[in-house]
This record gives C-alpha cells, sequence and structure tokens, in this order.
C-alpha cells in the first residue's frame, strides 16, 4: 500500500493545471482542499496487486492498436470484470464507500479480466471534479494522482507481434485488373504499381498480411520522419543519395534505418538548397 502523501497541492502549484478555471472563476483553498482530499483517497486505495478503478492500462488489441494511455473505469457487469476505456478524456470522480467511482467519456470500451493484468510501475493520472463554483462552463478543476500502470493485451494477436506503438499499419486495398487507378489504395497512402510497393517495402522494413476481405492486405512498417540539411550537414550524411516520390513529385533523398526503433529516417535538403 502507498504510503498517503498529505497536501500535495497548494493553491499556486494547482493553478498551472487549471489556468482557464483560475481565469474565468478564480482558484480558492476549498477547490485545494477537495482536490488534496481527493489525492489522499485515491492513493490511500491503490495497490501493486490488485487494479482498482482510476487506475491507467497500457491497452493492446488483437490488431495491434496500442493504447498507452487506457483507464480502468468501472465494474463490468460480468462478475469480476473491469471496463477498460482505449482513449479517455479527463474523468470526472467521487467518492463512494470508501473508494472513488469515475464517469468517463472516450472510447471504445472492453470488458477485461483484472487476473489478466500485470503491473507496470507507477504513473500520474488526471482527474478532475466541479471546483466551488458548481456545474458551469470550464468549472471543473483538474488534478493529478499516483496510481498504477497495468498492461493488458488482447489474447490471439493477428499480426505476429507487430503494434502500433512503434510500428505504423495501413489497410491497402489491391485494384482489380480492371480497375484504374493505384494498385494498392488505402485513406493514407497509395502506389501505382507493384514495383512502387515493393520499394517502400524495402525502404521500411515492410510486412505484408493478408487482409480481412477480398483484395485487402494488412502492411505494418517502419514509422517515416523527415530530416531536413543544408548542403554541409547532406554531405556528412554516409548514406547513397536515391530518388523517391515525396508529396508527388520525385526528389533526391538519404534513407537511414533505425532498427531498433523502427523508424526511417528521410534526410532531404533543405528547399532554398535543394539543387540536386
Amino acid at each position: 500500500m502507498l504510503q498517503k502523501e498529505k497536501k500535495k497541492y497548494t493553491v499556486e502549484t494547482l493553478k498551472p493545471l487549471n489556468v482557464l478555471y483560475d481565469r474565468e472563476h478564480r482558484l480558492t483553498q476549498q477547490d485545494v482542499d477537495m482536490v488534496n482530499n481527493y489525492v489522499e483517497l485515491i492513493e490511500q486505495t491503490r495497490s501493486e496487486l490488485t487494479p482498482k478503478i482510476g487506475d491507467r492500462l497500457v491497452y493492446v488489441t488483437e490488431h495491434g492498436d496500442y493504447y498507452g494511455h487506457a483507464l480502468i473505469d468501472d465494474r463490468h457487469t460480468k462478475e469480476g470484470y473491469f471496463s477498460v476505456c482505449e482513449e479517455p478524456y479527463v474523468p470526472f470522480v467521487w467518492e463512494e464507500d470508501g473508494n472513488i467511482r469515475l464517469s468517463v467519456s472516450g472510447g471504445a470500451f472492453h470488458s477485461v479480466n483484472p487476473k489478466d493484468m500485470k503491473f507496470l510501475k507507477w504513473t500520474e493520472g488526471a482527474f478532475k471534479n466541479w471546483g466551488h463554483c458548481g456545474g458551469c462552463a470550464n468549472g471543473t478543476v483538474t488534478f493529478l494522482a499516483r496510481v498504477p500502470l497495468w498492461f493488458y493485451a488482447e489474447p490471439n494477436p493477428r499480426y505476429a507481434g507487430f503494434t502500433t506503438e512503434t510500428y505504423r499499419k495501413f489497410y491497402l486495398n489491391k485494384r482489380k485488373e480492371s480497375e484504374k487507378g493505384n494498385l494498392y489504395q488505402s485513406f493514407d497512402i497509395a502506389f501505382r504499381n507493384e514495383s512502387e510497393f515493393q520499394q517502400f517495402l524495402k525502404d521500411y522494413e515492410g510486412t505484408v498480411f493478408k487482409g480481412n476481405r477480398e483484395n485487402q492486405v494488412v502492411l505494418w512498417c517502419f514509422r517515416h520522419e523527415n530530416r531536413f540539411l543544408t548542403w554541409h550537414e547532406w554531405d556528412k550524411i554516409d548514406a547513397p543519395s536515391v530518388e523517391r516520390r515525396l508529396n508527388f513529385f520525385p526528389e533526391q533523398v538519404k534513407l537511414i534505418k533505425d532498427m531498433d526503433s523502427h523508424i526511417t529516417y528521410c534526410y532531404r535538403l533543405k528547399p532554398e538548397n535543394n539543387n540536386l
């Protein structure tokens, strides 16, 4: 059990988290006392052994979608299970039976057995409640409390351990021979032909899986980061210059891969220097 922390906030230390509230309603000692009481309640009721409402969670879906700040928001109707929100807004908090309860907006929501959660570390979670002015526009006071961060991954991952924590994922539709347009198309990326697609796979360490329907593939690959250089900096990059289409136009670039972080750095000349 974590030893309680008394009087975590003062008016001055709570103001940076509530600039708009303070400007419109003035942050008072009453607000600070309310916040400190909640902080003590939250931190007194936390444990590294048992997940609780209000704890944070790293949640990974079977499709590899990674949510690093999910929230245990309630007890599920299924006995013993918790409701978990993937991407929550800051939750409203109140006290009930010596513990906290939450009202949460966001989504999506899942039902998870706490026995399948693994403790990772302690972190800070954000909470809020109405201030001294009551329910009104910009009337909530936000604060942080120390809570456990847990880990849960849905069973039977579809994509061999790839997750969006460090990889990109694209759902691509491959056109039929009778159709015109790009050979591979998604909302975020497109490839005109097979040669262009294969070059991308090479540049970004791509791995292709069968999709959820006919003519669909799922592409996992390294992330992309641009680095703009002067001529002097460009000459120091120990990599060959190659032509790639960026923003629909061909451009000379140098590609360097970070195999640990799963990033392909695309070194480009600053526009005013781009006379290759």
